[in-house]
């Protein structure tokens, strides 16, 4: 039996194809680095910061999310700080697509939707920390 690829990777394809790309890449990232956190059963303290998530809970028994989930940051920080720096859109769909078919992320679903909280829902996953939209202009960053 054939399952259907996650939600995130046809939204992630739909915002691309309508020229959304700072969506695209915001919701990607952003969904990814929950998943990571839901199927390897992270607990991160409540003032983390996705750097730190990086940098201290990616572990080699990861897999390969261990390498791609860094390549999708490193194309997130600037466009949700305000980079005006262009947009790989080859890039964004490989990391999605490449994230969502490795096994512990790819398992989370099953008949193609995710069965629990999606990212910054209210008790849910994603710390709530990040909006799925830019910051407004003369907002200040955090890391």
């Amino acid at each position: 039996m054939i399952r259907p690829p996650p939600p995130v990777i046809a939204e992630v394809e739909a915002l691309l194809g309508q020229g959304k790309l700072a969506e695209a890449v915001i919701l990607g990232y952003l969904s990814a680095e929950a998943d990571v956190r839901q199927a390897f059963g992270l607990q991160l303290p409540r003032n983390w910061t996705h750097r730190e998530f990086l940098r201290d809970h990616l572990r080699p028994d990861m897999g390969y999310v261990a390498v791609l989930l860094p390549r999708l940051y490193a194309i997130y920080e600037p466009v949700r700080y305000g980079s005006a720096r262009p947009i790989d859109v080859p890039a964004v769909r490989e990391l999605v697509r490449a994230i969502y078919n490795e096994g512990p992320i790819f398992n989370l679903y099953r008949d193609g939707v995710r069965r629990s909280a999606p990212p910054g829902a209210p008790g849910g996953l994603g710390g709530g920390r990040a909006p799925l939209a830019p910051p407004r202009a003369g907002s200040a960053p955090r890391p």
